[in-house]
């Protein structure tokens, strides 16, 4: 292989690497968000459990 094509392949693969890290971090953000969602409803039920308990 010639030096421009393995030049060419390094740098596909670094812009193939960022992507598959812009989606990691995507990912981890909606599962943030997902839990923090999760989280707010589990204490609004928990706090009309103690409403009607109380």
């Amino acid at each position: 292989m010639s030096g421009l094509a393995v030049e060419f392949e390094v740098a596909t693969a670094i812009c193939a690497a960022r992507v598959l890290i812009r989606q990691l971090r995507g990912l981890l953000m909606d599962i943030g968000n997902a839990i923090r969602a999760w989280r707010s409803v589990r204490d609004a039920l928990w706090d009309d459990q103690e409403e009607d308990q109380g």
